[in-house]
């Protein structure tokens, strides 16, 4: 692939926006803020925050785009002394294993997550494997910025990258999740989404005698999470019925995500997992602090379960950087988002799609019990979620017509249930969530503030 065509964005224009979003920088590459010399500016950037000459593993996912936007973020990192290293397809989670456990000063993933080609994005992970804190992301906005007012970044995106095959060190942190546990036989399937994990997931499963029914995991660089994957698991549904399967487990187009479905059909997103996973943990005196993390977003019926089996449960703001550092705060070992983002710190201290799969999978085998009954005490409320696409997001404070939209729904719900509405931080969306006792209503309210939102920011 060529890449997309360069542009060179009015410094005015970048510097009046924000780069990072909840996850990373996102956009179409070849336009702001991915045109190369951004990009390269960010490579430039990260370089000058660490120092001396970096060392930086540079992975990516399956997209077409992804060569184009390392060899952008490599030559910065070149122009300020550093050495990039290519490792290749690799999932997110996967380049936190390798950046940590092979001396990395810094990783990057060239990843858009569950967005659907021709997005792409840029996340930066520390040495440690945790992503980046939103101050260094704010410090490296400024030198972007910078950078770009001095005229001095690189012009061209040089050489590709040869690529260092390290992905053994992940193969290796993976096996060891269920290291000691019999999960042999256990028919599973999965959903690649035609992403990162296509390949390592079966490889990973079937080293440990797991029968593995793969959907979705012939990637050609613009199929990428395309009605496959956490945001699509119909089709997963359908093959776990089919082959009788005991789990399913589908994944987001880098890997750092998983939604997952029970023998009998029924999907589970990530309050499912926090629930199974803290009750594990509780039970076996290892959940840290007594509590777990979760955002906004997760169901009110993950806190009334947990709370019977004196487990508290503290929010925070979307966002898995967020989720992170209220764990860290809190000194939480588990935390994680509806959307299939779980951190188990103790593994890994960013969400991992199979890292997560992994740890249900020893939970089945060593209760021997099925992922369906393990979920029999959590109670979820009737939840709508839209996401409405928006050409501006003004403070909603500042759109009367959506404010009384959103009171109006409140006062259905009569202190009965929860009104959610918020900008999504990595796609242009409004997202609406509305929680209540009855299935309809919240529906029809969900519908009735989305619809309004469509009218004002349109």
């Amino acid at each position: 692939m060529a890449g997309p065509r360069v542009t060179f964005p009015n410094v005015a224009d970048l510097m009046s926006s924000v780069l990072f979003g909840t996850d990373g920088v996102r956009g179409v590459p070849g336009t702001p803020p991915l045109d190369g010399v951004t990009i390269a500016c960010l490579g430039a950037a990260l370089a000058e925050e660490l120092g001396g000459a970096p060392r930086i593993a540079c992975g990516r996912d399956t997209r077409d785009s992804g060569t184009w936007v390392e060899r952008w973020f490599a030559s910065g990192v070149r122009a300020r002394g550093g050495l990039p290293v290519g490792i290749g397809v690799v999932p997110t989670p996967g380049v936190a294993v390798i950046t940590a456990r092979h001396g990395f000063d810094a990783g990057v993933a060239v990843s858009a997550s569950h967005n659907r080609h021709p997005d792409n994005g840029i996340k930066i992970l520390l040495a440690s494997g945790a992503k980046a804190s939103v101050e260094l992301e704010g410090r490296i906005e400024a030198r972007v910025a910078s950078a770009r007012a001095a005229g001095t970044a690189p012009a061209d995106p040089g050489p590709p990258l040869d690529t260092a095959n390290l992905l053994q060190a992940y193969v290796d942190h993976l096996l060891g999740i269920v290291e000691g546990a019999d999960v042999a036989g256990l028919p599973i399937a999965i959903d690649c989404a035609h992403g990162a994990t296509s390949g390592v997931a079966s490889r990973v499963l079937e080293r440990l005698g797991v029968p593995v029914v793969e959907l979705h995991a012939s990637p050609d660089g613009r199929n990428i999470n395309e009605n496959s994957g956490s945001t699509h698991p119909e089709r997963l549904r359908a093959a776990v019925l089919e082959h009788r399967c005991r789990l399913g487990f589908a994944f987001d187009g880098d890997g750092d995500r998983v939604i997952l479905v029970d023998g009998r059909g029924r999907i589970v997103d990530g309050d499912g997992v926090l629930f199974v996973a803290a009750r594990h943990l509780h039970r076996a005196g290892r959940l840290a602090a007594g509590g777990v993390v979760a955002t906004v977003m997760s169901n009110f019926g993950l806190e009334a379960a947990l709370g019977e089996y004196g487990i508290a449960l503290h929010r925070c703001p979307v966002g898995d950087a967020h989720v992170r550092a209220e764990m860290e705060r809190r000194g939480v070992c588990l935390g994680g988002e509806q959307s299939g983002h779980v951190i188990f710190s103790d593994l890994l201290p960013t969400g991992d799609g199979l890292g997560t799969a992994l740890s249900v999978l020893r939970i089945v085998a060593e209760t021997g019990c099925d992922l369906a009954d393990l979920m029999s005490d959590l109670c979820i409320l009737p939840q709508a979620l839209l996401s409405v696409p928006v050409a501006r997001k003004p403070n909603l404070g500042e759109v009367p017509a959506i404010g009384k939209a959103i009171r109006s729904a409140e006062a259905r719900l009569a202190g009965a249930g929860r009104v959610l509405v918020r900008y999504s931080g990595t796609e242009p969306v409004l997202r609406v969530m509305i929680e209540g006792r009855e299935r309809g209503v919240v529906q029809r309210l969900a519908e009735g503030v989305a619809a309004c939102a469509r009218r004002e920011l349109a």
